[in-house]
């Protein structure tokens, strides 16, 4: 595994983001086992981190540093199942961009956004909190499935829906910061 990565990792130009899955010896899949991306993560920059080239060239110093900062990005990426699952969109050759979306939805989204804007107490913020994790997770397990089945704009819509989630939880976080424990 780790001589595939040196030899995908020497090429010049550095690698494309479509081969991240490639780099880290995955199979392009949605659910990954992270124990093992996070491994691999370990021993691909335990080799090619800037620090342990110190003493080599300017040319092979420059090398490392972008190698390294693409092990990065490519970590940064497969570890975020959003960006995993726009990625393995993008290598299906779709669009991940979804241009319309269903409008009972985002009557909800706005709904469920006032609430939390709305919300004054931690109680009623968890709950908040629970239902829109629990309908990320949802919506991440349709995707994987339309995914596999090819049903690639599918797949694409529920992404879509869990982007306005994310902007949900972050929302949530932000309210959190706000409410004074009584």
């Amino acid at each position: 595994m780790l001589l595939l990565a040196r030899r995908l990792l020497s090429k010049t130009p550095p690698l494309t983001p479509s081969n991240y899955f490639e780099m880290f010896s995955l199979t392009p899949t949605f659910r990954l086992d992270l124990t093992e991306l996070s491994r691999v993560y370990k021993r691909l920059q335990a080799e090619f981190h800037p620090d342990k080239h110190a003493q080599s060239s300017a040319l092979e110093q420059e090398h490392a540093a972008q190698t390294s900062a693409l092990i990065n990005e490519a970590n940064k990426c497969l570890r975020d199942p959003y960006s995993r699952a726009r990625l393995l969109l993008k290598m299906e050759e779709f669009d991940p961009n979804v241009k319309t979306m269903d409008m009972e939805f985002l009557s909800d989204m706005m709904e469920v956004n006032d609430q939390v804007e709305m919300c004054d107490d931690q109680e009623t913020l968890e709950e908040l909190r629970l239902l829109n994790e629990a309908a990320i997770a949802e919506l991440y397990v349709q995707f994987e499935q339309h995914l596999n089945d090819k049903e690639l704009k599918t797949a694409a819509e529920r992404l879509a829906k869990v982007k306005f989630l994310l902007q949900t939880r972050d929302r949530i976080e932000q309210q959190a910061e706000f409410i004074v424990p009584r």
